[in-house]
């Protein structure tokens, strides 16, 4: 690699690391949090109730405005799980679990066109060993790998999403086996989110048995797979 290279690689990897800086995604944080006090305050009170009525006031609009929001934490690599329960909290499970599959799918695209971008010089200072070992599981099935991948959480979420755009997929087969193989996880964080605020209700019952369903049984897949292949092994793995 000429000197040339090496510099470009170093200025990917600084902006991939101010990308990711806690201030940069307090900066997508804070507005959200900025709206549910203004709406709480406003309505003589900070709760849920506010938050969803603020959401509620922008129509057709409210899903869409949570979505872009969802998309560009995703893209900033901050933990999809809060959003997707959020989103169920203010929409409810069944257009919650819709918005955050569209916001995470978005911003997970977003983190795969990021990643490319940067180049994987930049990528491995980010993701280390475990890039290499997504990539050697990625590389020999492809969309078939990355469905299982989404699926059952071999590897962290968000390094998934910026250490795919270093691999050989192509960006169809990786939005499609990432809109796909979130559905499960997203539906049980939305119906979890949709249902807490009645803890004693059946559907919060089901909502957790869904939950605990998903989580333990894609543990147990993982560990399963992770025994059977090495370079998963020596990743390690786990959600964003």
């Amino acid at each position: 690699m000429s000197g040339g290279e090496a510099a470009a690689g170093q200025r990917r990897g600084l902006l991939l690391a101010r990308l990711t800086h806690p201030g940069v995604r307090a900066a997508v944080l804070v507005p959200i949090v900025v709206v549910a006090t203004v709406a709480g305050v406003r309505s003589e009170g900070i709760g849920v109730e506010p938050l969803r009525a603020a959401f509620d006031g922008l129509g057709l609009l409210g899903p869409l405005v949570f979505a872009a929001v969802y998309a560009v934490a995703a893209t900033l690599l901050i933990p999809a799980s809060p959003f997707t329960v959020a989103a169920g909290l203010l929409f409810g499970p069944v257009l919650g679990s819709a918005t955050a599959l569209v916001g995470a799918t978005a911003g997970a695209t977003g983190a795969f066109l990021l990643g490319r971008g940067l180049g994987r010089e930049a990528v491995e200072r980010f993701g280390g060993r475990r890039v290499a070992a997504l990539d050697r599981y990625l590389a020999e099935r492809g969309f078939v790998s990355l469905l299982l991948v989404r699926l059952v959480p071999l590897f962290p979420f968000n390094l998934v999403n910026v250490g795919s755009g270093v691999t050989g997929l192509t960006l169809r087969d990786y939005v499609l086996a990432t809109g796909v193989g979130i559905i499960p996880g997203t539906i049980a964080f939305a119906a979890l989110g949709g249902t807490i605020e009645d803890p004693t209700s059946p559907a919060f019952l089901a909502a957790i048995a869904l939950f605990v369903v998903v989580t333990v049984g894609a543990g147990l897949a993982a560990r399963r797979l992770r025994s059977s292949e090495p370079a998963i092994a020596a990743s390690g793995g786990g959600d964003a």
